[in-house]
């Protein structure tokens, strides 16, 4: 179960069925910063229709959640409404190496306030991409700050690291959240 403190939320950890016998569970610290590091995540979520839609995104681990952008007339955007539940996953695309996934329960936020946070920790995320003129994404900051992109949190509910090399292990993460009440 996980617990709240002071601090941030924490997962409970466990050890996955398809692990080398003597494998460890990734501890959640080094998952979270693999997140922080990761610069390019695969966005699954599901049409109307119920077939599956996944495409790239710029997306970061920020404040307890992942957070992402899209244009209001995007397909991800018109699933989102639909269905709030989606996945992101991140890999090596080697054989070796550590793949993530996070499910969770996507939240269109408008609140200055938390916009103006993201802004700020994909800015730091993304470094000149995002604040430098001959950057890819420049004045994706903004366009998050005045509300001219739809700004989604993703509520992680569970997790997982698939560690495959020497010793393959594959790791859960799940969450127990108090009462979502916080601003969107």
């Amino acid at each position: 179960m996980s617990t709240r403190t002071a601090g941030p939320l924490v997962p409970h950890t466990s050890l996955g069925p398809y692990s080398s016998p003597g494998a460890d569970p990734i501890p959640w610290p080094v998952t979270e910063g693999a997140l922080r590091r990761i610069q390019k995540f695969q966005l699954c979520t599901v049409r109307r229709d119920g077939r599956p839609h996944v495409t790239p995104v710029l997306a970061i681990w920020a404040l307890d959640a992942m957070w992402f952008t899209t244009g209001d007339s995007e397909q991800k955007a018109a699933n989102l409404q639909a269905n709030p539940h989606c996945a992101l996953t991140a890999g090596t695309g080697t054989l070796t190496g550590t793949d993530v996934i996070i499910e969770g329960t996507a939240r269109l936020v408008t609140d200055q306030a938390t916009r103006d946070a993201a802004a700020t920790a994909f800015e730091q995320a993304y470094g000149w991409q995002l604040t430098r003129a001959d950057g890819t994404w420049y004045g994706l900051g903004g366009t998050i700050r005045t509300g001219n992109v739809q700004l989604y949190r993703v509520q992680p509910d569970k997790a997982f690291a698939f560690a495959i090399g020497g010793e393959s292990s594959e790791t859960r993460y799940r969450w127990s959240h108090p009462a979502d009440t916080g601003p969107r």
